[in-house]
């Protein structure tokens, strides 16, 4: 009975190990991936809207990545839906030759993103 509790506690130890990974990439790699996007837009006038809705998707970004660490299920499954639904609209767009300029380099970090919620998710390696 002990060792069926002690496989127990170190499945639920590398689960979590897992979610802390997929909270953290989750909000570096959307970090870096607003940076990339930014920075590859066209020039256009950064007033009070434009920052305050730069502020609200870091903070939407940062709630998002700590309900992922602390272990959130069903907002990490949702969200690598959401990412592969992205990874496979993007290279079809990039196939078609019809996606906008910065998806080749932000493409990198939506495929990283949805491997690390992928991996918490369903367990890959």
């Amino acid at each position: 009975m002990e060792m069926m509790e002690e496989k127990t506690d170190v499945a639920d130890t590398v689960n979590n190990k897992k979610f802390q990974h997929a909270g953290i990439g989750f909000f570096a790699l959307n970090i870096i991936y607003f940076c990339i996007f930014f920075w590859l837009l066209p020039p256009f006038n950064l007033g009070w809207l434009a920052f305050a809705t730069v502020v609200f998707l870091l903070l939407l970004n940062g709630t998002g990545a700590y309900f992922i660490y602390k272990g959130g299920r069903k907002l990490a499954l949702i969200m690598a839906v959401l990412y592969g639904v992205r990874v496979l609209h993007s290279c079809f767009r990039l196939y078609t030759e019809e996606a906008f300029m910065a998806v080749p380099y932000v493409l990198p970090c939506i495929i990283m993103t949805f491997y690390l919620l992928g991996r918490a998710i369903w367990g890959w390696r």
